[in-house]
This record gives structure tokens, sequence and C-alpha cells, in this order.
């Protein structure tokens, strides 16, 4: 008979493992109870509403860093794809440009900008932290000189008649459900099939696996990266039209918060993964926590220091615990 020490020795590298996969699950739902606990509102249908409403944005951002992180590349220059691209939406219909023309020359320029970052970065060798810094930089400059040096774009003054159809897609409802959040569903639903039943998915698979073993399988590696980076400078400029639909302003560097953001969503997506992988589950989920603790920190009168310091400290425990999961 086993003596009840042996049962307790047997039993710790079990409960380790229940403490590493499931744990941080729990701390966040922790989190989220401690919120409502001090705060009553904060599980109320209006407040969760609103929080859905706003993650929409970070959480399509989010969608294409993750498919360049799953391929182990980085991509700094999301934010400032979406920021541009909601400027140049905005100047357009400031111009009196045609609707239709509002919204694809901004998401015609954010696969411009994933598409040079991806051929500088697959094709040209250039490290995917210094491409994509430096588009980053070359697209702020771009903003300033467009906006004769950082000047708002206003439009919730434009009269209505001019502003109702672009508007209607950060403010509007279809029924009950807001315009954003449905659009979030049917990118969420998009970059599902996207990662999981097209060619490209198992083709980025395999090079985030091991790019080695993916290009003597006879994978072309380099376009497999390349069309990372268009995803993310696709998603980033939809996300970028719509942050300025939903607050009928556009400013230069309006964006950027949503980047570290973005990297704390991905991160936080992989502590809800067993073997921490990169994955659209994950990142949708790591974005709405991130959305639902910026709103508890609002509500307990708490400002963007705090926020800024929570989610870098969850950038570096999911770090830590991916550390972990791999080594055992």
């Amino acid at each position: 008979m086993q003596s009840a020490t042996t049962v307790r020795r047997a039993s710790e590298p079990f409960l380790l493992d229940q403490l590493r996969a499931y744990g941080p699950i729990l701390g966040m739902i922790l989190i989220l109870v401690v919120f409502a606990i001090l705060k009553p509102a904060f599980l109320s249908v209006a407040n969760i509403g609103n929080v859905l409403h706003q993650s929409s944005i970070l959480i399509i951002m989010s969608f294409g860093l993750a498919v360049v992180m799953a391929m182990r590349g980085v991509d700094l220059s999301i934010a400032q794809i979406a920021d541009a691209a909601g400027l140049l939406a905005a100047v357009l219909l400031l111009h009196g440009q045609p609707l239709w023309i509002v919204f694809t020359l901004p998401i015609a320029f954010g696969l411009f900008a994933g598409l040079v970052n991806g051929l500088l970065v697959a094709y040209a060798g250039v490290p995917a932290i210094i491409g994509t810094l430096g588009m980053m930089f070359v697209i702020r400059s771009g903003e300033l000189l467009m906006t004769n040096g950082a000047e708002p774009q206003i439009l919730f003054t434009l009269p209505r008649g001019l502003t109702r159809n672009f508007f209607f897609v950060g403010q509007g409802s279809i029924g009950p459900f807001s315009a954003l959040v449905l659009l979030g569903v049917v990118v969420f639903i998009a970059m599902m099939v996207v990662t999981r039943l097209t060619t490209f998915a198992r083709r980025a698979r395999a090079v985030g696996g091991n790019a080695r073993a993916a290009y003597l399988a006879g994978i072309n590696i380099r376009a497999v990266f390349a069309g990372g980076f268009v995803l993310a400078g696709l998603l980033a400029s939809i996300a970028g039209v719509a942050l300025v639909s939903r607050t009928s302003i556009a400013v230069p560097r309006g964006a950027e918060p949503y980047l570290l953001d973005a990297f704390a969503a991905v991160y936080l997506g992989t502590l809800l993964s067993r073997r921490g992988d990169i994955t659209i589950w994950g990142t949708l989920l790591g974005g709405l926590f991130i959305t639902f603790l910026s709103n508890g920190l609002t509500l307990l009168g708490l400002g963007a220091p705090y926020r800024f310091a929570l989610n870098g400290g969850f950038i570096l425990l999911a770090m830590a615990i991916g550390a972990l999961k791999r080594n055992h």
C-alpha cells in the first residue's frame, strides 16, 4: 500500500500541470469577479454591450498580429497603418468623395503597406522588428504631411447626410446588435476559416512550426510569411476606418495605444492554450479581457498608467508561462 507521502508526491506534478494549464484562466476570471464586486454596474447588460462595442476594433487589429506572430514574426506597424487608414478615410470624406472610395482606398492602403512589409521582411531579409518599425515611422511622417502637422480631422460637424452611412459602421446597429460588433463577428468567422480551412492555414502552421522543414517540404515560405503581413495590414486598415467611424474624429497617432493592447491580447490568448499556441480563439478572448480590464479600471477611477502597467505585466506573465509549458 502506498504511503500518504508517496501519494502526495505523485499528485504534485499533476497539480502543477493543472496550475500551469488553468491558473491563468482562473486568475483572469478572478480579476473580473473583483471588478464586479467593487462595481456592480460592471456586469450590467449596458456595460457589457459597451465593452463588446469597444473591443471590436482591438480584436480585429489583434487578429492580424496573431497571424504574423504565429509564424514567429512581429509587426510593429499595425497601429500606425490603422491610424493612417482612418485619417485617409476622414480626409476623403471631408473632401466629398463617394462613400465607396472612402472605404476602399484606406483598405487598399492597408494592403499596400502590408505588402511592402512582407516584401521587406520575407524577400529582402530585413528583420521584422526593424522593417515594420521603419514602416511605422514612414507612415507617421505621411500622416503629419496629410494633416498639416497633426491637425485633427473632425467629422461630427459635417451635415448628417454626408456622414450617416459612414458613421453607421461604428455607431449604428442592426436590430438589437451593434454594427461594429457584427463586423467583428464577421471578421472573426473569416479569420477562423482562413487560419483553419485554407491552404494558407496549413502552410502557415508549417512555417510557424519549423520553417526549414516547411521549405524542404516544398512550401514557398517567403510567400507565406509575406502573406501574413499583407493580412495584418488589411485587418489594421479595417480597424482604423472603424475607429474613426466610431469616434467621428481622426487624429494622427490616435490609434497608437492599440499596439500594446494588441500584443497583450495575443499573448494572453496563449495562456488559454495548453501548449501556449497563438490562436484566433485565444486572441479573441484575450482582446475581450483587455477591454474588460480597461473598463473595470475606468469604473474604479484608475487611468491609463494602471492599464499599461497591467498589460505589460500580463505580457511578461504570458511569456513566462509559455516558457514553462515548453519546458515541461
